[in-house]
């Protein structure tokens, strides 16, 4: 979904950009500018969907009429962490009736168990490409973050659909409404015969 959103390649190691292309995206969006930021930035996007306190505010916005209870008794004592994901609870409320309604789910159920992981996964093995690229990351390194994304990713998608509707959903989460680009992008990556995801339905 990122490398479509870039225009790069799709099943390589390199993306077919130019350096000035992957460095500035690297420096503005990312503020990677050497082999230790790169690793601390992947290290953070393959582990955010191990965080239980996500799951604590899922379970709070599934049962609506308890929510409080849940985040209180799920949450730590910490009022500036509480308060993070408070406002993770909020930007929910606003962003799921969304995308339900654009159909990217069944139902709540299923994109309580998916989340955006594919956003997470989906950005951190195109950023590992990218930083190979730049050479931060040596190609053993690089392969390594791939199979560490493929591996997280599959813990909570099981088709390709089920992936690029969990990358629209993080998106919006980040960015907010106006994402029929990117289910565009995702459609595409779905059916057209050149995308390597045309001929395989499970992850």
């Amino acid at each position: 979904m990122y490398a479509s959103q870039q225009s790069a390649y799709l099943n390589s190691f390199v993306t077919g950009l130019s350096k000035n292309e992957i460095k500035k995206l690297l420096q503005d969006y990312w503020d990677i500018y050497s082999s230790e930021d790169a690793k601390e930035i992947l290290s953070s996007l393959i582990e955010r969907n191990n965080d239980t306190y996500i799951s604590v505010v899922y379970e709070a916005y599934g049962n609506k009429e308890n929510y409080v209870e849940i985040l209180k008794s799920g949450l730590p004592d910490d009022e500036s962490i509480f308060q993070q994901y408070l406002q993770i609870y909020r930007k929910l409320g606003n962003v799921i009736p969304e995308v339900t309604a654009q159909g990217l789910f069944e139902n709540y159920s299923a994109l309580e168990k998916i989340k955006d992981a594919g956003w997470n996964y989906g950005r951190a093995s195109f950023i590992a490409r990218c930083c190979f690229e730049m050479d931060y990351l040596s190609e053993n390194e690089l392969k390594q973050y791939l199979e560490a994304s493929y591996d997280g990713l599959k813990k909570f998608c099981k088709t390709w659909r089920e992936y690029t509707s969990s990358y629209v959903y993080g998106r919006a989460l980040w960015g907010g409404s106006h994402n029929g680009g990117m289910i565009s992008i995702a459609e595409d990556l779905l059916n057209n015969k050149d995308s390597p995801l045309k001929a395989k339905k499970y992850i």
